[in-house]
């Protein structure tokens, strides 16, 4: 097993998701991907690596999620509306994943160190980035004087995540409700 196999990382997910991170021991991890805890040593496979891979999954499915936005024609606002729709579809298809990781855990993947403070990871926010230049540019959105375009994508990118997952899982709201609820609202708060 590689935590590059797609197949084997999606065995170690489901038992990420059915038992939660703290609960993912070595010996289960090897138990969902058919082997022993003993191949895994020997082959150097730990559970930061694992981790690791599982954030490297979520980055690529919200490249995937985001990319249309970034080619679509239309306004900045428009494209936005439609990156953040996105977003709440990778958060959907990821609620068990996300809730099943710890807050350390999520930080992980998420988190970037940056000069005065900590924000979301740019492989997480640059398409959000993109898209506030764009509309900003355009004239469709526009952002506080003392904010920056880095910024607003980590306020959006936690804002879309971390409400539609609490509506989701919390509330139970339907998928579409919440999506429709939490991008209506933040795309308003960029709206020029």
């Amino acid at each position: 097993m590689s935590v590059a196999d797609a197949d084997a990382l999606r065995r170690a997910r489901d038992a990420i998701e059915q038992g939660g991170w703290e609960a993912a021991t070595m010996e289960r991890l090897a138990a969902a991907l058919g082997v022993s805890r003993m191949t895994l040593h020997r082959r150097g496979v730990r559970r930061e690596h694992v981790l690791a891979a599982l954030g490297e999954l979520l980055q690529e499915d919200y490249r995937r999620a985001l990319w249309p936005a970034l080619t679509a024609p239309g306004s900045g606002r428009e494209r936005l509306a439609t990156a953040l729709d996105g977003l709440c579809t990778v958060t959907e298809q990821n609620l068990a994943l996300l809730a099943a990781l710890d807050s350390a855990e999520r930080d992980e993947i998420f988190h970037e160190r940056a000069t005065g403070g900590v924000l979301t990871n740019a492989l997480f926010t640059e398409p959000l980035r993109a898209l506030l230049r764009d509309g900003i540019a355009d004239g469709t959105l526009a952002i506080e004087q003392d904010e920056t375009v880095d910024e607003v994508a980590t306020v959006l990118f936690n804002l879309l995540s971390w409400t539609y997952r609490h509506l989701r899982l919390a509330h139970r709201w339907p998928a579409r409700r919440a999506a429709e609820a939490v991008t209506r609202r933040a795309v308003r708060s960029v709206a020029a």
